[in-house]
């Protein structure tokens, strides 16, 4: 799965969870100003995203992430190694 194709469906994640509609997500968009998230809307997308790609994402880790690029950075890396795993 590419970058963008991770964009939209993180995107479509967010629009279930909040119930608001975003155009698009830019890397640089903060979560939490940019996306107006407060720290139940990311618990929110963060149980989605893990329900949706089977990860599981640390809380230490989410204490680093402030953009949209952050996000999608750390979710592909968290993909990539479950598939390595997964074919080992």
């Amino acid at each position: 799965m590419d970058r963008k194709e991770l964009s939209a469906v993180v995107l479509e994640l967010l629009e279930k969870e909040t119930g608001e509609s975003y155009p698009t997500l830019d890397d640089s968009t903060s979560l939490r100003e940019g996306l107006n998230l407060d720290s139940l809307d990311m618990a929110g997308l963060v149980l989605h995203i893990e329900s949706h790609f089977g990860v599981q994402i640390e809380t230490e880790l989410l204490e680093g992430i402030n953009t949209v690029g952050d996000l999608l950075t750390m979710l592909d890396a968290k993909i990539a190694a479950k598939a390595a795993k997964k074919a080992a």
